[in-house]
């Protein structure tokens, strides 16, 4: 068996490999965004107040790694324009770095689209203080699920993995206990 070295291993990823990696670029599937960060609310309050947090946190990361990849890029013209081998290979590393950067950045904009799909969806977008107001009824719905999960569940792992299930729609809590339903293989909408 012929050992490989860093100078010819990348022939060993093919060009339909490296175009599979853009494939599968998205840390929170569709659906684990809809069951279980949106979706582990129990009221449309909470589920707007998640995605506009999370639409927040992409907001500011798509800004910040932006004015990041124009500032490699500038780093790679300087370090190019010095026509010197060893700033060349820099210039290089800096190229890798943004192709890497490019790759991850599609399972970004993946989510931010079903994240504003989910908030288009609300039909009413919720002011602060409807969300305050609500807050009663949620903690409410959330302790009374939590505490029949655990009681069900008889521990706390067993908890988690029933309200998963809940959050998928596999089953309905109730006041009396869980009840199971039947999961379809079609996506919910969340509201």
């Amino acid at each position: 068996m012929e050992i490989t070295t860093f100078n010819n291993a990348e022939n060993r990823f093919p060009k339909e490999l490296i175009e599979a990696f853009s494939e599968v670029q998205q840390s929170r599937t569709n659906f684990q965004i809809d069951h279980f960060v949106i979706g582990q609310h129990e009221t449309p309050e909470m589920q707007y107040k998640q995605v506009l947090i999370e639409l927040q946190s992409m907001y500011y990361t798509i800004k910040q790694v932006g004015l990041n990849i124009k500032k490699t890029e500038i780093e790679i013209e300087r370090l190019r324009a010095t026509n010197d081998p060893i700033n060349e290979i820099e210039a290089q590393i800096k190229e890798l770095g943004l192709e890497q950067t490019r790759i991850v950045a599609l399972g970004s904009f993946r989510e931010l689209e079903r994240l504003l799909n989910i908030y288009d969806s609300f039909e009413h977008k919720f002011s602060r203080a409807e969300i305050e107001n609500a807050q009663s009824d949620y903690w409410n719905q959330r302790l009374h699920r939590q505490s029949t999960l655990e009681a069900i569940g008889g521990s706390q792992a067993q908890a988690a993995h029933l309200d998963a299930l809940r959050q998928i729609g596999a089953i309905k809590i109730t006041k009396e206990g869980v009840e199971p339903i039947a999961v379809e293989n079609e996506q919910k909408e969340l509201q």
